[in-house]
């Protein structure tokens, strides 16, 4: 009797089940079915699953009514008797009914969290499609100013344009390339959320990769580069994507520290042999640790307002660079010390990873 009326009580639904027939119905079910209690009482419930969740309900059942029920725990849509479909998590446990082994079954109504959940990936997509359109759009009529700038400046005599006028061109390009350098970001971040891009794996040695990466970008004018990374070492990943991500890491620490730039690039071997570990050390401006997790969300900066006007950034490579990194099955951390320096270390498993 205290037992009926603390599940009577109870805002979760409560049955009791044995040999697949429900013994027992709290208030909280009838409610969530829209059944009455008589309607309930010895039916199957598998009466109430849709249909579409059958089969895997049926595997559920045997092993929480079978000769020993055991504790488990599922997730599966009902239909009320309006027609409704609702999504439960239903958890249960092995009881004694009148003296005999039953199973006792918490039935958690979910249907607002999932709606919401479907209505923010849903948001989500809509949002992506608007920035992939938008992003088009924008980088269309970027191409012939690009094409006609680099034309003119190329040949000034040519087209009769002065020295200073030249100046003035040459810095409309460099905030015309910029402007295209943003669009393909979110171009790229937007692919990389959809999750439509597949890596291509293949095997190579690190220090060749970065040294790739350092003589393209000419970052060994801009700063001095140790590079501490063992020529025999060899990594499977995707060359194209993590060259990407070694030149966003170098970018940020070339344009965040300060004179005399000190940039170093080093190795480590991971946590129990599982992963290599890659870290960029910079002598810059530094990161507080409040801001560690958020610098790596999209359009997030460490002192953002600042730093976005004096370099011209907006905050969307970290994000770039984490998404990659957890698309390897990775991750990427930051160290940092305000003032002193940051440090950045890519974590990327030794063995190829099947993410989805």
């Amino acid at each position: 009797m205290e037992y009926r009326q603390l599940t009577e009580k109870s805002p979760t639904s409560i049955l009791v089940i044995k040999h697949d027939s429900i013994l027992y119905a709290n208030p909280a079910f009838i409610s969530f079915s829209g059944y009455k209690d008589m309607e309930i009482t010895g039916k199957n419930l598998i009466f109430f699953v849709d249909a579409s969740d059958h089969e895997e309900f049926h595997t559920f059942t045997r092993l929480i009514t079978g000769e020993t029920p055991r504790a488990d725990r599922g997730e599966f849509r009902f239909v009320t008797k309006s027609g409704d479909v609702r999504v439960a998590i239903l958890s249960t446990m092995p009881i004694l009914w009148s003296g005999e082994p039953a199973t006792l079954v918490n039935l958690v109504d979910i249907s607002e969290k999932q709606r919401l959940e479907d209505k923010i990936q849903f948001d989500n997509e809509r949002r992506r499609g608007i920035i992939i359109t938008v992003a088009h759009e924008l980088r269309t009529p970027l191409q012939p100013i690009l094409g006609y700038l680099n034309l003119l400046i190329q040949d000034p005599q040519k087209y009769g344009i002065l020295d200073d006028t030249k100046k003035i061109l040459e810095r409309c390009l460099v905030s015309v390339d910029r402007e295209r350098q943003i669009i393909n970001q979110m171009l790229e971040l937007s692919v990389l959320e959809s999750g439509r891009l597949r890596l291509s794996y293949s095997t190579f040695p690190l220090a060749t990769l970065v040294n790739s990466v350092l003589d393209t970008s000419g970052y060994f004018s801009k700063a001095e580069i140790t590079l501490d990374i063992p020529d025999t070492l060899i990594i499977t990943a995707d060359m194209d994507r993590l060259f990407g991500v070694f030149d966003s890491l170098l970018s940020n620490a070339v344009n965040f520290s300060k004179p005399p730039r000190e940039i170093t690039i080093f190795y480590r071997p991971g946590i129990n042999d599982t992963c290599h570990s890659i870290s960029v050390r910079d002598n810059g401006t530094g990161i507080s640790e409040s801001a560690f997790s958020s610098i790596f969300e999209p359009f997030q900066l460490a002192d953002a307002t600042k730093l976005s006007r004096r370099y011209d950034r907006i905050g969307l490579s970290l994000s770039i660079t984490k998404k990659i990194m957890q698309m390897h099955g990775g991750d990427i951390t930051v160290e940092s010390t305000l003032n002193t320096g940051s440090t950045f270390t890519l974590h990327l498993p030794k063995e190829e990873q099947n993410i989805p």
